[in-house]
């Protein structure tokens, strides 16, 4: 197995980036419209920083990623993130480790700039899975008949964005929601540009009440192809920050029923929108395979999202508020497939959960949990509970196992959802 060195990128390593992207991602493409659409013509991309993995005796190029200079709410708190994209290793040089080289660098940098948390959207879970990474982001989508919405009339609140009037009013209120929510980004300017640019179908609309913008829509209008042309609007973004927000949202949608015949909802798990249509089925007028098992609609669909990881646990720890509990302590002995040499393998924690925060002990614990980095992602994030992974065996308990359901209670928090993709 030949050895790789992980350097920085250069700004006339573009070309070797530009081919290694299109390859991996947009094959059919070409280099010049690849640089254009994606790079602008440059690396110097707000937010981003990029590494090259290369082959140490020819020198040659061989896997390229890029680091995104994050912050995500969670628990009504900033954390700072490290984003991971465009992973991609030349065609010839796949499954010789490249992929696993430069995830490790990545997470070694992470720790050493001390950063709680990282964040990516994977090719293949499982693939991220055995470096540590654990999956958080499930999102639900429902394709739906506009003439199954509510028609609320808050909808003739509903007004087209206009950039000179509304573009810090519409950031405000992103901004609000964000820390009411987990797993948003905190979206500097860089991040912006990109979601309110026009573009061809793109349509936002803002909510208003007097002069303050309480929710907006960002929509794709398109076609969908299943078997014939039917034109639908795609909900890419929303925000509601009031009860009357949303209903405008949603009575305006329902507002296109006599043009647009489809929605397709993008949301979080436990939005109460399902619950609010007047039919529970997927639209209609749309194709799709009968449900196999009892007379029920086929409704939505589930996304498997983004994956999370802990880089630096204890700074993740002293970061995270928890709910009220009785005080307890707990052990957990984890277990990292990217070890962190600074800490003994595999590393044991002993936290002290008291006043709506955690401490960390210089003592052993009498119950102490055995889980891997993965779990423990899963279960600081609030996507998991440690009573259901002791139940279908895959975490392992020393001790009092009642402290897991006061552990349940301390963690508690609504799981993660993004707006973002990269």
């Amino acid at each position: 197995m030949s050895a790789f060195t992980l350097r920085p990128a250069a700004a006339a390593d573009l070309p070797r980036i530009v081919n290694l992207s299109r390859l991996a991602f947009a094959p059919l493409r070409t280099e010049v419209e690849v640089e254009q659409d994606w790079f602008d013509g440059s690396l110097d991309v707000p937010g981003h920083q990029f590494f090259l993995a290369v082959e140490a005796t020819t020198g040659e190029v061989v896997g390229s990623y890029a680091q995104l200079a994050l912050q995500l709410s969670l628990t009504s708190q900033l954390f700072p993130t490290m984003g991971i994209a465009a992973v991609a290793v030349a065609p010839h040089w796949r499954g010789q480790g490249i992929a696993r080289c430069m995830m490790e660098h990545a997470v070694k940098m992470a720790r050493d700039r001390q950063i709680a948390l990282m964040m990516l959207y994977p090719f293949q879970h499982g693939f991220y899975r055995k470096l540590g990474w654990a999956w958080v982001g499930r999102s639900h989508q429902y394709r739906v008949s506009t003439r199954h919405l509510p028609l609320y009339p808050e909808r003739t609140r509903m007004l087209p964005y206009d950039p000179g009037r509304d573009a810090d009013g519409l950031r405000a209120s992103y901004d609000r929601a964000c820390l009411q929510q987990n797993g948003w980004l905190h979206r500097p300017d860089w991040q912006w540009t990109g979601r309110l640019k026009p573009a061809k179908g793109k349509e936002i609309y803002c909510y208003r009440e007097a002069a303050d913008i309480e929710g907006y829509l960002i929509l794709q209008l398109t076609q969908l192809q299943n078997p014939r042309s039917t034109l639908a609007v795609v909900v890419q973004e929303w925000v509601a920050l009031t009860a009357r927000a949303y209903r405008g949202l949603l009575g305006f949608l329902a507002g296109w029923r006599d043009q647009v015949p489809t929605v397709i909802w993008n949301t979080y798990p436990d939005d109460p929108f399902p619950s609010l249509l007047q039919e529970q089925q997927r639209d209609p007028s749309l194709i799709t395979p009968p449900f196999e098992f009892g007379l029920t609609h086929a409704f939505g669909e589930i996304g498997g999202g983004f994956m999370w990881r802990l880089a630096d646990i204890p700074a993740a720890f002293q970061r995270r508020p928890v709910q009220p509990t009785p005080p307890f302590q707990i052990g957990f002995q984890i277990t990292d497939p990217v070890p962190d040499p600074t800490l003994p393998t595999p590393y044991t924690l002993t936290v002290e959960f008291i006043n709506g925060q955690m401490q960390s002990l210089n003592q052993p614990a009498t119950t102490v949990l055995h889980l891997s980095t993965s779990h423990l992602t899963q279960l600081f994030s609030g996507f998991r509970r440690a009573t259901e992974l002791l139940w279908t065996g895959e975490i392992e308990l020393e001790g009092d196992v009642t402290l897991l359901s006061y552990l349940d209670a301390a963690w508690h928090t609504r799981a993660p959802f993004c707006w973002d993709f990269f």
